[in-house]
């Protein structure tokens, strides 16, 4: 496995539990997980210029890119970790790695904003990446186990990816109380995301916007 492989598993298993949430609450959960992996094109955002990644998942993560987020296949990081949502093997370079650890590291803060990840709460995490390398794991397990600091991972964050950092925090979390809120706050202030962006942002995956 890569670590884009890894930030799918997780992320997989992210929007999975999520799913079952709002199914079982009577929400449409179904609906929300399909159009991520591409089987529901009518909730992809739309953009200027199409991609290979036939909707879903690969053209939201790419919509909040920076121009110079192109891989060395011609498509963005999107194109690439929807692949990997959709079980396709896929030829990840150095840079896309490191992005992919980034977006990996704000998945997990995210899920540190109302406290600390418990030993329940990493299982379910790790349990989804047990074929990957032992590197990978400790890689995850480091970043689960380290205090949350935000202005650290701000500065950590490669010019062009903070929109997209920004959307994977969201959607690692439920947002259903004042410290998930305080936590997306800050990070749109340190990553001078404008708040009407930011709500943009929580309107195309359909969270509750953040500012009125």
């Amino acid at each position: 496995m890569s670590m884009l492989g890894t930030l799918g598993k997780i992320a997989m298993g992210v929007m999975v539990a999520k799913t079952v949430g709002k199914a079982m609450g009577g929400g449409s959960g179904g609906g929300l997980l399909g159009g991520l992996l591409g089987g529901n094109k009518s909730q992809a955002p739309q953009s200027g210029t199409p991609n290979s990644s036939g909707g879903g998942f690969g053209d939201l993560l790419n919509s909040f890119a920076g121009d110079k987020d192109q891989s060395q296949n011609g498509g963005g990081l999107g194109d690439l970790l929807s692949n990997v949502l959709q079980g396709k093997e896929v030829n990840a370079g150095p840079s896309e790695e490191k992005k992919a650890e980034v977006l990996l590291n704000a998945m997990l803060n995210a899920a540190k904003a109302d406290g600390k990840i418990d030993a329940d709460e990493e299982a379910k995490l790790t349990k989804h990446i047990a074929d990957a390398s032992p590197e990978e794991i400790a890689i995850v397990k480091k970043a689960i186990s380290s205090p949350l600091d935000v202005a650290a991972f701000i500065k950590s964050v490669p010019q062009g990816m903070e929109q997209q950092v920004y959307m994977m925090s969201l959607m690692a979390i439920d947002l259903d109380n004042q410290k998930e809120a305080e936590y997306l706050d800050s990070l749109a202030r340190g990553l001078n995301i404008p708040q009407q962006t930011a709500n943009l942002i929580h309107q195309k995956v359909g969270a509750p916007v953040l500012y009125s």
